[in-house]
């Protein structure tokens, strides 16, 4: 996903006294962001840019997110506020009755391995009564914080959530998978007559892999799979030659947001960045 590219409105330069919001989205293998123009309403920038070589060890990812922050022009103005969005499939959904703060930890390591220098967060996802506790490596956090002095910390699942509460609310289908597909895994939710039924994240090794999960979930769930519509939304296009003749209806997860875009970020503003483009009204 995280290709060399770069998008930026041409009057971007003219308008360098107005309030801009920067999101960030990053994993082990690239970093992208976009830049929020506050007064306008308006999405001016967006960059995507693949490290050097994909993080292995906890030890590089302090240099080479310095390396990525230092380099950037864009990256260098004065922002009014900070979003930052850690790709990877380490997060939990606890329900607000269920939530304890002391053992967030716990709660995670219950399904994923947590690395020493990982740091916990979590987030209340309201209409849901949930919240989503996740890890953010702490090289990465600490980095971001020395730069921009004040960083609201995401996990993916709370757009992703959110998005998909809105859609089903707007659209009321009875049944709606949302389908978030990263670095060699997938979260996949279900939403079915008016409540999250399930989250739960994947690991990918195979197009078919994907199918077979949410096939599984919706026969446990006993929902005919011609009954489902799915929402799409990241590196989508190796697996959705899967679904066609499986699931009732196919929508790509667009941006959930009231800004308005640049015309020169058109082709990116869908549903490879889907998460990343919501994050500010997430906050």
């Amino acid at each position: 996903m995280y290709i060399p590219f770069v998008a930026t409105d041409s009057a971007i330069d003219a308008q360098s006294g107005d309030a801009l919001h920067l999101s960030i989205q990053s994993d082990l293998s690239g970093f992208c962001f976009c830049v929020l123009n506050l007064d306008r309403r308006k999405y001016v920038a967006f960059k995507s840019i693949p490290y050097a070589q994909p993080i292995v060890d906890y030890n590089d990812m302090k240099p080479a997110l310095n390396t990525l922050l230092e380099g950037e022009p864009l990256l260098s103005a004065s922002f009014n506020s900070v979003s930052y969005l850690y790709a990877s499939r380490h997060a939990t959904i606890i329900p607000k009755p269920m939530l304890d703060c002391s053992l967030l930890k716990s709660f995670l390591e219950f399904n994923n391995p947590i690395n020493e220098l990982d740091e916990v967060h979590s987030h209340a996802i309201p209409h849901m009564n949930a919240v989503v506790a996740f890890t953010v490596p702490s090289p990465f956090a600490a980095t971001l914080l020395e730069k921009y002095g004040n960083v609201k910390f995401f996990h993916q699942s709370v757009p992703m959530l959110k998005h998909l509460q809105e859609h089903a609310g707007m659209y009321n289908p009875e049944n709606l998978f949302a389908v978030n597909i990263g670095n060699g895994f997938a979260d996949v939710a279900l939403y079915a007559h008016g409540a999250l039924k399930i989250y739960n994240t994947f690991t990918l090794h195979a197009p078919e892999d994907l199918t077979y999960f949410m096939l599984a979930i919706a026969h446990r769930q006993q929902i005919p799979e011609k009954k489902i519509n799915v929402l799409l939304s990241g590196d989508v296009e190796p697996y959705i030659g899967e679904f066609p003749s499986l699931f009732h209806a196919l929508t790509p997860a667009m941006p959930h947001t009231q800004m308005s875009f640049a015309y020169e970020l058109s082709s990116v503003a869908g549903h490879h960045f889907t998460h990343l483009f919501s994050l500010y009204e997430c906050a």
